[in-house]
Formats: structure tokens, sequence, C-alpha cells
């Protein structure tokens, strides 16, 4: 693909991305760990993944689990087709799909509780909080342009089963948004880990957290060093 390059993840795991524009961080395999430390009994498995981005998550996922199937909904063209160009050189294409779609539109195009489990990077910042750039695809990536955590979670209770997860990662300083967010649609948060990325900081920079659909309260709390 144009200006695109494929970076090796693993032996068998190739992802394409454009380096400052469309590329995966820490955040994005921090959340595929801690989602592999819970998908772990045997069997088919169906997973969405919304707010794609170039599909680490799902990809990373399907690389590790056999029996997983995953669908993206992603609403940047680039980004979407950079995910599909991944699957197909990871022989990952017969068990990867996605959506270049508004995830609030979901209901339009998917099926009322068809997945197993949710996965979600979204947005972290709000558009009154940092600075714009002059890349508007940047822009949507880091500001909540097209989506909100709010607009995440709703997606995500409408694609899940009754007593399915979804799981996230988010910044800390925004724990209040999506807590709130969370209980707004009908989620209790069962696992919150957060995380220090630099060993001189004392404040955690991101948490990774697993949320059930239509759960009783009661939450698991930890913390690590990256």
């Amino acid at each position: 693909m144009d200006s695109a390059k494929p970076e090796k993840v693993t032996e068998s795991l190739t992802i394409f991305q454009k380096k400052g524009v469309f590329s995966y961080g820490t955040d994005a395999v921090l959340l595929a760990d801690f989602v592999s430390e819970n998908v772990t009994a045997p069997g088919t498995k169906k997973m969405c993944d919304i707010c794609s981005g170039t599909g680490i998550i799902s990809l990373m996922l399907c690389d590790r689990h056999p029996g997983l199937q995953a669908v993206g909904i992603e609403i940047n063209p680039e980004s979407a087709a950079l995910s599909e160009e991944s699957a197909k050189i990871s022989g990952l294409a017969e068990r990867y799909s996605v959506f270049c779609r508004d995830l609030k539109d979901a209901k339009t195009f998917l099926k009322n509780e068809e997945f197993d489990f949710v996965t979600c990077n979204p947005p972290y910042m709000t558009n009154d909080c940092g600075r714009m750039c002059a890349d508007e695809r940047i822009n949507a990536a880091r500001h909540e342009i097209f989506c909100t955590i709010d607009d995440a979670f709703a997606a995500a209770f409408y694609l899940l089963r009754t007593g399915g997860c979804a799981y996230f990662v988010y910044r800390s300083d925004r724990l209040s948004d999506f807590m709130s967010a969370a209980k707004n649609n009908r989620f209790e948060i069962k696992d919150l880990r957060f995380y220090r990325l630099k060993k001189t900081s004392e404040q955690c920079d991101l948490f990774v957290c697993k949320a059930k659909k239509n759960a009783s309260p009661g939450m698991k709390v930890s913390c690590r060093l990256f």
C-alpha cells in the first residue's frame, strides 16, 4: 500500500501502518495482552473491535487464539484498508473483516447480541482538551470528534450477548467520565488495572478494564509498571 510499511509483530503476524498517522502504540498492546488473559476457554468465539484502527488488537488476538473470529468497526477508510491488508498478509483474512462505518450506526449493519466480547481503544481526549493539529486524521484518532466514550459503551451494549464483556484501554485522568459512561449503559466494571508507563512517574497513565453487561457490582483493582 502507498507509503504504508509492514511491521513484523510476531513470526506469523504482520501489521501495515503509517508512522505518525496510522500506527499502534503501547496502549493497544496492553489491551490485547489483558484480553488474552481473560479469553482462555477453548472453542470458537466471536469478537468485535470498535474504533479498530489498523486492526492491531483484533489481529493480535486472532493470531494468539485459533478459534477466534473478529469483526472491526473503523470510521477512517485508510485505517480500515490497512487492517484488511494486514489480515491478508498474516493469513487471517478468513477470520477477520472490517466495516468502515460509524460505530453509532452499528444497529444498521450488525446484529444485536452477536458477539461474545468487545474490545475498544477509543479516542481519549475531549474536543476542548489538548491542541488540534493540521492533520484531521490524527485529530479524529485522538479526540472525540466522531465518538465519545458513552457512544462506545452504547455500541458495546448493543453488540454483546447478555453477560458478555467489553474490554477497554483509557486514560487514567478520565476515569470519572469512563465510570459514568459504563453505568449509563448498564455495565459493571469487574477488573480494573492501572499502568505506570515510566518508573519515575508517581501517577498511573493508563488503565485497562473488563466491563460486564448487566452484571452485579464487584470490582478487582490492581496497578502495574509496564
